[in-house]
């Protein structure tokens, strides 16, 4: 008797199952059509508009006042992305008919800055999308904005990020990283680095900002911050040498310096990076391997004896970067006899190896 009411429960739970997926399936089938009625409805109102502004008028009041009502619901937000993203960059006028939404804009994150999150994550991401091509100087809007950053919600706080990134104000971009790093939410290094990357103002300006309050960062952001400097500045090697020569500061912080002057080369850096580069301690091995990837960068011979050095560690990932360092300064065979030809395997293949795998690549093997 048990083993048939367990047969009876179990087809009905997988008669539910099929109604749920059924009744599912026909909820999204009849979502489909309304939403692309929305979004033909929207397209339409933007290119009367658009048409206005090419003859010299501007956008109709009655207009402004529909998509106030409108947008404050996510599902025609979504509907006027659609709308607007088959004219990015085509539409001649749009520029202008975003300008001139702008009071809807704030008007909506005064709106959206009380809903839950995945609403106003979307709102922030709206705005990230079609405030790339030109700086609004619109401070309202952007002094709301990073009250989202208070958000416990990845997603809305890389929007509202990319989003104030578009705008290109350089205390704002500070003021918003202190809030993420004071929150709750992780966001990895290279999220944080690639969204400065996308900073539409002055970098200088907003690096030497990040630089004057690099202090109060924790070190997962400082590590994002230095990337970020890196890829955009040379202007810090006095700065970056302090920062790998003192011991307090983070390990990964220190390595991240040393790319930096592996990549703008800094010769009262040099002696540094050869003694790291030189260092055969087990436990030291990311210094000395970060270290024999700058000197690719940096000439003497001095700089030569030690990455053959570097070659015979024991540790592969400090051979492989001296290796493709010395390969880096045009090394041929005759120049590395001495690795070639001696009885350290390791060095020999390893530089044996980077020597083919270069040539490869040049025949585009």
């Amino acid at each position: 008797m048990r083993i048939e009411l367990m047969l009876y429960f179990y087809g009905a739970v997988c008669i539910s199952m099929i109604i749920f997926n059924v009744v599912y399936a026909l909820l999204l089938r009849g979502r489909q059509p309304r939403m692309e009625n929305r979004v033909r409805r929207l397209t339409q109102a933007v290119q009367v508009q658009l048409a206005r502004l090419e003859m010299g008028q501007s956008v109709a009041p009655r207009h402004l006042t529909r998509l106030r009502r409108k947008l404050r619901r996510v599902k025609n937000l979504n509907a006027l992305d659609l709308a607007l993203r088959p004219l990015m960059g085509q539409a001649s006028c749009l520029e202008a008919y975003l300008a001139q939404l702008q009071p809807t804009f704030l008007y909506l994150a005064v709106i959206y800055r009380k809903r839950e999150n995945i609403q106003a994550a979307y709102f922030s991401y709206f705005l990230s999308r079609y405030m790339l091509q030109r700086h609004l100087p619109i401070q309202s809007l952007q002094e709301i904005l990073l009250e989202y950053m208070e958000k416990d919600n990845l997603y809305c706080q890389v929007n509202t990020l990319q989003a104030l990134c578009a705008f290109g104000n350089p205390s704002h971009i500070v003021a918003a990283l202190e809030l993420q790093d004071q929150g709750s939410v992780f966001l990895h290094e290279k999220i944080l680095t690639e969204t400065l990357l996308s900073f539409t103002g002055d970098h200088g300006a907003l690096i030497d900002l990040l630089w004057k309050r690099m202090s109060v960062f924790s070190p997962h952001t400082q590590l994002a911050l230095f990337n970020y400097i890196r890829f955009r500045s040379g202007k810090y090697t006095r700065e970056m040498l302090d920062v790998m020569e003192d011991q307090a500061w983070n390990k990964e912080i220190r390595l991240s310096a040393i790319r930096y002057l592996g990549r703008y080369p800094y010769q009262p850096a040099l002696g540094s990076l050869l003694a790291f580069a030189g260092d055969d301690a087990p436990d030291r091995w990311e210094y000395a391997t970060v270290s024999a990837s700058s000197l690719a960068n940096y000439q003497g011979e001095q700089v030569i004896r030690v990455l053959k050095k570097a070659l015979h560690s024991s540790n592969w990932y400090v051979r492989y970067a001296a290796a493709a360092s010395l390969e880096a300064h045009h090394m041929n065979y005759e120049d590395l006899l001495d690795i070639v030809s001696g009885n350290d395997r390791y060095a020999r293949e390893m530089m044996a190896y980077q020597m083919e795998s270069n040539k490869m690549q040049k025949a585009g093997v």
